[in-house]
């Protein structure tokens, strides 16, 4: 039996190889689930070791920007993913941009919330409070522009699907709040940024030639979706995407980001 998986390797060697060769190059990822592996307590998710030692490679090299683009919060990019300050950041699915990394050729955008928004979100947060009364094990995550249901520690698999089915058919009943359910969790957002905005406005401001993005979850295809046909997007797990290419874990991925590093160093010299 021929391994298809196996079968795709030669092909991201030969898309890694353009990426490293481009003149200006961007690498973009999503957090969890890509970089990081998911944990019980979102808190204590961080980037594996050869992921973190590949983007500190990547950031060392003329024409090479590393940028995250996550449904966190900008506070945890900054403070945990990059608190060097050395890489571009896209928070809150888009909504929160930090630029810093470019010095003066571009400003933060500064999210404020309208007082309606405010109040959605207020209502959006109350009715996940209540559903996190009523499944033991499911939590609640606030955020600058939404609330998040979680589920994954729940210890019944059909029980966490119907609570995640029950949260989507609550947030619906609020109109100009935006849903996005993803692996074991419902999101809202009183906000109607995307990640692809956030890789937009990356790639835009870094001028790149060749764009890498590698994201896991249903939001990342909205970033998928803005790469070009010189670009290269690879998708992390199962699940459809639009990407061409496909790892099936964040352990996988850092070796990919590990072998890139290597190709740029090497075509740059």
């Amino acid at each position: 039996m021929t391994d298809t998986h196996d079968d795709a390797r030669p092909a991201l060697e030969q898309a890694l190889d353009r990426a490293a060769a481009a003149e200006t190059l961007l690498v973009a990822l999503d957090f969890d689930g890509t970089l990081a592996p998911f944990t019980e307590d979102p808190g204590d998710s961080r980037a594996l070791p050869e992921a973190q030692t590949a983007l500190e490679q990547l950031l060392g090299l003329d024409r090479t920007y590393v940028a995250v683009i996550s449904g966190r919060p900008m506070h945890f990019l900054r403070t945990v993913v990059d608190p060097d300050g050395r890489m571009l950041l896209s928070g809150s699915h888009g909504a929160e941009l930090h630029l810093d990394a470019l010095g003066g050729a571009a400003a933060d955008s500064e999210l404020r919330l309208s007082p309606a928004q405010q109040d959605l979100l207020g209502r959006a947060t109350e009715l996940v409070e209540a559903q996190v009364a009523r499944y033991p094990g499911s939590r609640l995550e606030l955020k600058p522009t939404g609330a998040a249901f979680h589920t994954r520690t729940m210890a019944d698999q059909a029980s966490s699907a119907r609570a995640e089915q029950e949260m989507i058919e609550a947030f619906e009943q609020l109109d100009g709040l935006k849903v996005t359910p993803g692996q074991h969790v419902v999101e809202s957002s009183v906000h109607s940024a995307t990640k692809g905005e956030g890789i937009t406005a990356f790639m835009q401001a870094t001028g790149a030639e060749v764009t890498l993005f590698a994201g896991d979850d249903v939001t990342d295809e909205n970033a998928m979706r803005e790469l070009g046909p010189d670009d290269l997007g690879i998708k992390v797990g199962n699940g459809e995407s639009a990407a061409a290419h496909r790892v099936a874990s964040p352990a996988e991925l850092a070796g990919v980001l590990a072998r890139l590093a290597e190709l740029r160093s090497t075509a740059l010299s």
